[in-house]
């Protein structure tokens, strides 16, 4: 799949492609809300793999809807993309799936000058708790919330999902080797549901030889390219 993404700006990384691999090894079907879309990476591939998906795709900068959109025709993959703050985003329709890739950086940290790049990277532009407001209105009453977010949080995750009846049903950890600590959690949690939490083998990024059999397995089935978008 042809990406195209800002020179200048967010851009994906193998965050998205670890979530997308978590995800599609579930069948998917019905109505799929992409939340924080970006370049549209993780709902374009999950609707290449399951085309019988309807996706919509959703994201506060309206460069990143555009995006989106060519990213979908230039693939041949039908999208709605819209341009929404999610807090204030409303539906007829419910969702079987929401998918989502948010900003998890603390605001502590040291910021890039780049609006582009803080507005998608940074929690205090999408609070988690207003991440599953929205999540939990959007969702149909069987529904299924997938994405990924910083490990070391993850006491805020599991709090804020059972504050909002969502129960975590699937639960990895990814390891950038396996010496370091845990910086990224990849998540399922369900509505209306009472079963209890898988916690999956970890997935190691790298070994002593460079990139993992895994991540190489993840990497290849995404077969993601990247291109520059010229904005016109």
């Amino acid at each position: 799949m042809t990406l195209y993404q800002l020179e200048n700006g967010y851009r994906y990384n193998s965050d998205s492609l670890f979530l997308y691999d978590f995800i599609s090894k579930n069948r998917l079907f019905g109505d799929l809300l992409d939340v924080g879309c970006g370049s549209g990476i993780l709902g374009l591939l999950l609707k290449r793999d399951f085309s019988d998906l309807s996706l919509t795709s959703l994201d506060i900068q309206e460069i990143n809807r555009d995006i989106t959109k060519f990213n979908a025709d230039e693939n041949g993959l039908k999208v709605i993309a819209i341009c929404e703050d999610i807090s204030k985003f409303k539906s007829e329709n419910k969702f079987d799936f929401i998918v989502s890739n948010p900003p998890f950086y603390i605001d502590e940290v040291t910021k890039s000058g780049n609006e582009h790049i803080n507005i998608s990277r940074y929690s205090g532009n999408l609070k988690f708790d207003d991440l599953l407001k929205s999540v939990n209105s959007l969702l149909k009453p069987r529904g299924v919330f997938y994405f990924c977010y910083d490990a070391r949080r993850l006491g805020e995750v599991v709090s804020g999902l059972a504050g909002f009846k969502l129960n975590l049903t699937r639960f990895r950890l990814v390891y950038s080797k396996i010496s370091k600590e845990s910086k990224l959690a990849l998540f399922e949690a369900k509505k209306s549901s009472k079963s209890m939490t898988k916690i999956e083998p970890p997935l190691i990024v790298f070994d002593e030889f460079g990139y993992s059999k895994e991540a190489k397995t993840v990497f290849d089935k995404a077969n993601t390219q990247s291109r520059i978008f010229v904005c016109k």
